[in-house]
């Protein structure tokens, strides 16, 4: 990544859910949720094991109820694209990450979960973010990422975390230059 790459704001990979809608996962009691089971990940790829998982749509936060979105973070770190962004940003994510299938009440439109397998090193700045030790890993709630360990010019997810994913100004021009929808770019990611 080039030093003007280095100096490219980044930011929290996230939908709007005030003006959007977003998934929830609909799971039997007993059964872990995707977000447990992305976190026991740990980045790696899901394996062979893994079986399409049932979203349920979640109203906006104005009460409408509708698929007009091309993303869903709602389920982080695991995430659920539409096909319209996953064809516009594949070959950004597919290198970065794995698709995995997903079920939907959707007739129209089609969508996919996508789970980031690209964590960079030594990007977080313990010194200055805030976060606390749990038993799966550490739980980051404000972030100062360390600008000269991040290569990635797009996407990627820090190895101290086991829940946060971030991405850059490239990204982002992509999104708007592909016109979609409920992505939320208004949380920006300090640097150090």
């Amino acid at each position: 990544m080039g030093n003007s790459a280095k100096m490219s704001n980044m930011y929290k990979l996230k939908s709007n859910v005030t003006k959007f809608c977003s998934f929830i996962e609909n799971y039997p009691k007993g059964k872990e949720s995707i977000m447990g089971l992305a976190m026991d990940q740990h980045w790696r790829f899901f394996d062979c094991n893994y079986s399409p998982i049932s979203l349920e749509l979640r109203r906006n936060k104005v009460g409408k109820k509708n698929f007009q979105f091309d993303i869903s973070s709602a389920l982080s770190p695991f995430f659920v694209f539409s096909e319209n962004a996953l064809n516009a940003l594949e070959d950004i994510l597919l290198p970065r990450g794995q698709v995995l299938s997903v079920t939907t009440k959707s007739k129209r439109k089609k969508f996919f979960g996508y789970y980031p397998t690209n964590p960079l090193s030594n990007c977080l700045d313990k010194e200055k973010s805030e976060y606390r030790i749990a038993e799966k890993g550490i739980i980051v709630d404000r972030p100062v990422l360390i600008a000269k360990n991040i290569t990635d010019e797009y996407l990627f997810s820090i190895e101290e975390s086991i829940r946060w994913v971030f991405v850059t100004d490239n990204f982002k021009r992509r999104v708007e230059e592909a016109g979609l929808l409920a992505f939320d770019f208004s949380w920006e990611i300090p640097t150090s």
